[in-house]
């Protein structure tokens, strides 16, 4: 009986150390999911900055393509006045 109390109190001590070992081990594994989570968030944040800004240049890149259509265009009419002004001067 003394001898299977020994080894019970061996077993009892062991398991003690092994579930200390394993909850340094649970906390180390929480302290790295805490600083993954965190770089995602970071990572989110950038990357929703990131299309905040895709969509304000693709924005800005639009405007600037109707306008040079606009300033082609006014060029144009520009040019067939003074072709037509030529045409008239040159008549007279």
């Amino acid at each position: 009986m003394d001898e299977q109390i020994r080894l019970m109190d061996q077993n009892l001590k062991c398991l003690s150390a092994a579930a200390g070992k394993y909850s340094q081990k649970e906390d180390k594994y929480e302290e790295e999911i805490k600083i993954i989570t965190d770089k995602l968030k970071e990572a989110e944040t950038r990357a929703e900055l990131a299309e905040r800004s895709v969509a304000k240049l693709e924005k800005t890149t639009d405007d600037l393509e109707d306008k040079l259509k606009c300033t082609k265009e006014e060029h144009l009419c520009t040019q067939r006045m003074l072709d037509q002004t030529l045409l008239d001067l040159n008549e007279v």
